[in-house]
């Protein structure tokens, strides 16, 4: 560190020790906000951005760290380690269980170098450092500022943060070796599944290394964000149903904080027409908000991206690098393969429909509906998939919770009256919901007639049910 950062350092020491106000105030109003909506979370980031603007240059001065010399990528608990150091050999593996959170570490040691790295993993959604000495790690430990804010220890060899929902990491060295703690931390990656609905995220600048965890609900549909260091974000959202019927359909964005589109412009995202435009705050100062892209897959299925402190050229690779994903090597419906009992069957119909945040696409095999029995396939995509909403349109009669095939879901079991080869039949229908991932749900309907002595086939519904498989 030179002369003058030393000097600046001590200067912001000085200047804030009276106030007993700890100069990462600013870091603390980000992270406490950040975890709670992914939509607020951009907004939060661009008004901490102006907060730091007010803050004297020698508060955001930043220490060069030494770097450490990478080594062939380890692998704990599915987390990459790509910044050790040399010479520290193969690692040893453990379980451990601290302050309630399990997890999986792997330590190298040689003589007195020791570096751990550690993967705890929950059910619980990412909270923020403070969450975590709350819950009795580092009681000393202060703010890190780096992978969304982290603690470390007042002997600056053990770091842990939240890294995303559900996954904490841990670094600890001795004290021969933590000048490469920090490295370390900044060196572990998550590899990420490019699956996000029907589609694929093929690309991602390298500095967009931190991201969020499995798809969840954002505004209008489905939708998983990317960040660096420096609160620059990427965050990428297919749209389903009526509100991506058409590109005005798209365009009406379900704003988290009342922002607007602005200069929009026609353009295309390989063969598909678009819409790209900036993104402003409609309040005082009309805050810059990054840009927005937004294209149709087909009617029905949407894509937008929102960038903040992302290059035009990034987003424009990362929409280029989105597709479809390939399609399932078995008979299938929207991309859930259907049971092994059907193939043997003829389809008798396909039916694609739209609701207000959702698609659903059902495969009828037997007799088309109200023409005989049938065994049918639905399978729901879309953000409020599971929703109230939902429920009410997809069910004709009240569900009841049931486990059939050894899936907990949704049971509902009625009757109809249709006409077959000219006279009237009392069919017996029962349908099983359930939904395997967020904004995604498979329905399981048999129709058939008891009193008929028409052979169709002894497909029970369990039967039917295990052999679907879904994402």
């Amino acid at each position: 560190m030179s002369d003058l950062e030393s000097e600046l350092r001590n200067a912001m020491t000085e200047a804030t020790t009276a106030l007993r106000i700890a100069p990462d105030l600013a870091d603390r109003v980000v992270l406490r906000t950040r975890r709670r909506n992914t939509a607020r979370f951009r907004l939060v980031a661009a008004v901490v951005a102006l907060v730091l603007a007010t803050i004297p240059v020698y508060a955001v001065i930043r220490e060069q760290r030494r770097s450490a010399a990478p080594t062939v990528a380890e692998t704990v608990d599915g987390v990459e380690v790509r910044g050790l150091p040399e010479g520290l050999g193969r690692p040893e593996t453990f379980e451990l269980d601290d302050h309630g959170l399990r997890g999986k570490a792997a330590r190298w040691s040689q003589g007195d170098r020791t570096i751990q790295v550690t993967v705890y993993r929950s059910e619980e959604h990412a909270g923020d450092y403070l969450g975590l000495q709350r819950r009795g790690f580092l009681p000393d430990g202060t703010l890190w500022r780096h992978r969304g804010g982290g603690l470390m220890s007042a002997g600056r060899d053990d770091l842990i943060w939240w890294e995303q929902d559900g996954l904490v990491l841990r670094v600890t060295t001795s004290a021969s070796t933590k000048e490469y703690l920090e490295p370390v931390a900044m060196s572990l990656r998550v590899p990420w599944d490019p699956a996000l609905d029907t589609m694929r995220v093929t690309y991602m600048p390298e500095r967009f290394d931190r991201v969020s965890g499995e798809p969840r609900e954002v505004r209008d549909g489905l939708g998983r964000w990317w960040s660096d260091d420096q609160n620059a974000s990427i965050a990428i959202e297919v749209v389903r149903g009526d509100r991506a019927k058409n590109l005005s359909a798209l365009r009406r964005v379900a704003w988290p904080t009342n922002e607007e589109f602005l200069d929009a412009r026609t353009t295309t995202v390989g063969r598909s027409r678009a819409l790209e435009g900036r993104v402003v705050g409609n309040s005082g100062g009309r805050l810059d908000k990054g840009r927005m892209l937004m294209w149709l897959v087909e009617p029905g299925l949407g894509v937008r991206i929102w960038a903040m402190g992302a290059t035009e050229d990034e987003m424009r690779r990362v929409a280029e690098g989105i597709e479809p994903a390939p399609p399932v090597d078995a008979p299938s419906v929207d991309g859930v393969e259907a049971p092994p009992a059907l193939r043997s069957l003829a389809e008798a119909a396909e039916v694609r429909t739209l609701g207000w945040n959702w698609t659903t696409t059902t495969t009828y095999w037997g007799h088309p509906p109200g023409k005989g029995w049938y065994i049918a396939v639905s399978v729901h995509r879309g953000g409020l998939v599971g929703a109230e909403q939902w429920r009410e349109d997809v069910f004709r009669t009240k569900p009841e919770a049931a486990t059939v095939g050894g899936v907990r879901g949704l049971l509902t079991t009625s009757t109809e009256t249709v006409r077959a080869g000219g006279r009237p039949r009392l069919m017996r229908t029962r349908s099983f919901a359930w939904e395997p991932a967020t904004g995604l749900a498979v329905v399981v309907t048999s129709a058939t007639d008891p009193a008929s002595s028409t052979a169709y086939p002894n497909l029970d519904l369990d039967q039917l049910v295990r052999g679907v498989r879904a994402p």
